[in-house]
């Protein structure tokens, strides 16, 4: 792997990750957090190592579409190349691909209420796209 290319997502990667970790709150734990509460059965108590982790994990997700970014959209010809657009479909695409099956498949057989997951969906999606519009951005500035 090319190290520019991972020094270029490096920074950005970082940078979304910490502000995922607010809009995470934002959806998880300030709006749909109330709807946890209609199925207690299936959430574990909150501890500040469970934050720690769930903001690690956001972190990591960050770090990961930032670069992986990189690596697609460094080729000119890759639909994903122009600046801050690209940077948006690429994150639709990799929320579609990953976040968006993988939350309602999880759906299926845990008990969410069905809000829990849409703020979850909403979570992915905000990370997706920090992730990849701030490094469009770093990239472009």
């Amino acid at each position: 792997m090319n190290s520019l290319r991972f020094s270029q997502a490096l920074i950005p990667g970082l940078i979304a990750g910490v502000l995922s970790i607010f809009t995470s709150w934002l959806w998880m734990g300030s709006i749909f957090h109330r709807f946890q509460k209609l199925t207690p059965q299936t959430w574990r108590p909150e501890t500040a190592r469970s934050h720690a982790l769930s903001s690690a994990v956001h972190i990591l997700a960050a770090l990961g579409i930032a670069l992986l970014f990189r690596i697609v959209a460094g080729d000119q010809i890759s639909p994903f190349a122009a600046g801050i657009g690209g940077g948006l479909r690429f994150a639709l695409a990799c929320w579609f691909v990953f976040a968006l099956p993988i939350v309602l498949g999880a759906a299926i057989y845990i008990n969410l209420h069905p809000l829990v997951v849409v703020g979850q969906l909403l979570d992915w999606l905000s990370t997706s796209l920090l992730a990849t519009v701030i490094t469009a951005w770093w990239r472009n500035r």
